[in-house]
Formats: structure tokens, sequence, C-alpha cells
């Protein structure tokens, strides 16, 4: 009895606990599928519009001296003088004197000129009395002076007192020039950048006594493209503007004068020529020689293109805007210029008229008909 009932209950357990789950599950309400709540994308958008721009060309380059000099002396001597001016960073005056050297061997030397010219004065006004003897003998004797030769009429001796007195002229104008030249002084307003010359010092022709750079005017040499070359005009009426990294917030004006005969054949830049006038203002405005500065030039305007973030631009070549749908739509753009991570860009086809609603951040799985919307719900400017 026992047994049976061992083997009853478990199986009258099983039983109910089959048909509970049964009932339950046949009152429970059926679920309703549901469809699945599309996504949007969300992007960034720029409103752009169709208009004229003017974005500088950016070039680079380091300051030239417009005039560089090498002080050598064209006599030879011992320096006696040196100018408290003639030192390096001091400004000099065309004119000023610089160093002064011995020229005691000079003034020698045009004292004896000066006594050989006397000399050859008085050796021509002797000939020129001979010259009247030997013709008025030559006429007293009854012959013509056309048969007498220019020998017995003194007219080679002569000449040769008059070239003697013209070579004892130049031979003091020699030595009055070499006189001046002991004077070393500077040949225009400069800066001094280097001094070699001391007391005591024998300068000669092969002797370097110092440097100077003008401080008149000054050149920078920009390296373009063809495409920027294109876009300015040289020699230009407008100013450019010069920068360095070493004094922020200082900007020199210059000017574009020229361009250079030949093109780079490693890169093949075109190189133009600015001129900065008084380069050595005192102050923070100096720009001294060998400066590397920045530069902006005024350039030529950019007809009818929109003006769009460079990440914008997909492959250089086309742009994803948004319809007035909310759809992506792939526009083809032709690259113009490119300034400050910005493209310059005009768009192959007509009919997608301004303003735009450029997506600024594509996605490499973007497809053309795609509904997107705005990240902040309104396109950005």
């Amino acid at each position: 009895m026992k047994t049976i009932v061992k083997i009853i209950v478990p199986l009258a357990i099983i039983g109910g606990a089959f048909l509970l789950g049964k009932f339950i599950v046949g009152t429970k309400e059926e679920r309703k599928s549901q469809k699945p709540q599309p996504v949007i994308p969300q992007v960034d958008l720029a409103t752009v519009p169709l208009a004229d721009h003017q974005p500088p060309v950016l070039s680079y380059g380091t300051v030239q001296s417009y005039f560089e000099t090498t002080l050598t002396p064209q006599v030879t001597g011992q320096i006696v003088e040196v100018s408290p001016k003639f030192r390096v960073g001091e400004m000099v005056k065309k004119g000023d004197l610089l160093a002064r050297l011995d020229d005691t061997d000079y003034q020698s030397a045009l004292a004896t000129q000066q006594a050989n010219l006397e000399l050859q004065k008085r050796t021509l006004a002797e000939e020129e009395i001979l010259a009247k003897q030997a013709s008025e003998d030559w006429l007293a004797s009854g012959r013509k002076l056309s048969s007498a030769s220019e020998f017995v009429l003194r007219k080679p001796q002569m000449a040769t007192a008059k070239a003697n007195i013209s070579s004892a002229e130049a031979s003091i104008q020699k030595a009055t020039a070499d006189i001046e030249r002991t004077r070393i002084t500077a040949p225009y307003d400069a800066v001094v950048t280097e001094r070699t010359a001391s007391l005591g010092n024998l300068a000669t022709a092969q002797t370097s006594l110092g440097t100077l750079v003008a401080t008149e005017r000054a050149e920078v040499r920009l390296p373009l493209t063809a495409d920027q070359f294109a876009r300015i005009e040289i020699p230009s009426k407008s100013e450019i503007d010069l920068t360095s990294p070493n004094k922020p917030g200082v900007v020199w004006k210059a000017t574009l004068k020229r361009t250079e005969p030949t093109v780079d054949p490693q890169n093949q830049v075109i190189y133009i020529i600015a001129e900065v006038k008084n380069p050595y203002t005192v102050g923070e405005q100096t720009l001294a020689v060998g400066t590397f500065v920045n530069a902006s030039i005024p350039a030529t305007t950019i007809d009818n293109a929109y003006r769009v973030p460079e990440a914008a631009l997909v492959n250089d070549a086309y742009l994803w805007i948004v319809d007035a749908e909310n759809k992506l739509v792939k526009a083809d753009a032709e690259r113009v210029y490119s300034h400050n991570a910005h493209a310059y860009v005009r768009l192959s086809s007509q009919d997608i008229k301004p303003p735009l609603k450029v997506v600024t951040r594509p996605l490499s799985n973007f497809r053309e008909g795609t509904t997107v919307q705005a990240a902040d719900d309104t396109a950005k400017k």
C-alpha cells in the first residue's frame, strides 16, 4: 500500500502542475508585434550662401638687406682713429666718419706731385720761349715757316711739356683722392652689423673693416604657387602685412615690387619681392635682417563661390548637402581656393540653389536620399 501511495502522489503532482500551466498559457493574451522605430542620423550642418569672397594669399620668407656693404679701404695704412659710431648695432648716416688711416705717405706724395707740376709748368714756359725764338730765327734767314720741320720749331718738345703737366695734374688728383680715401665713411644710412677695425691695425685693400646694412629699406623674398600668383597684382597698389612669431602683435607694412624672372625648378614656385621701408625703426617695430616673417597679400575676388569648412569637401570632389525634405544630396564640387581651414568651391550642377545646408562632418557610410536631422535641429551658420 505504501508503495502505491509513493507512486501515485508524484504522478498527481506532475499532472496538476501540467494542467495549471496549460490553464495559464491558455488564458494569457497574445502579444501584438510592433514595428521598430526608424533611426534618423543626426548631422552637423552649416548654412552656406553663394557670394563673392576675397581671401588673402599667404606666404612666408626671410628679411634680406637691400644694400649690404663690406667696408674695405682703397689704400693701405695704419688705422689711427675709430669712430665711436663704428660699433655693432649703431646707426650711422651717409658720410659719417667710421675710421681713419694714417695719411702721412699720401700727403708726401701730394707735395711731390705739386712740386713736379710746378717744374713741368716751368719747362713748358721755357719751351714756349725757345719755340718762339726758333720761329723768328727761321724767318730771319729768309725762309718760310712752312718749310721748317716741327722739330726745328720745337713743337714735339712743347707737346711733351704739356703732356708732363697733364700727368702731374692727374698725379695730384690721385694723391688728393688717396688722402680722402684714408677716411673710411658710410656710403649710405646704415646700421653696423660687424666691425673688425681696431686702432693700430694695418689696413689693406684685402682687409675687411666691418659690414653695414642699409636702413632705408629691406626686402622679403616670398614663394607663391601658380594659383596664388594668378590672384595677385605686381606691382601692387595695396600694402601687404608682415608678421613674425618673434614679435606677436606687431605688423609691418610692405609693398610688392617685382617678380624674379625664373621659376624654382625644385618645387615650381614663383618668387616675388616685397619691399619694407625703414625696417630699423627704433623700438618693437624693428625688423632686422634675417627675421622670418609671414605675409598676408591682398588678392583678387573669387566670384560666385561657396565658403565651406575644409572637412566638408570629400575627396576634394563633392559635398553632402541636405535638401528641403531633409534628405542627403551628393553635389559635385570644384575647389577654387583654400584659406584658413576653409575651401572656396563651385558646384558642377546649376540645379542646386543657394543657400546650401552643407554637412560639415560627413561620414563614409552616407547614402544619397537618406533622411537626416540637424544635430541641434537648426542649421549652423
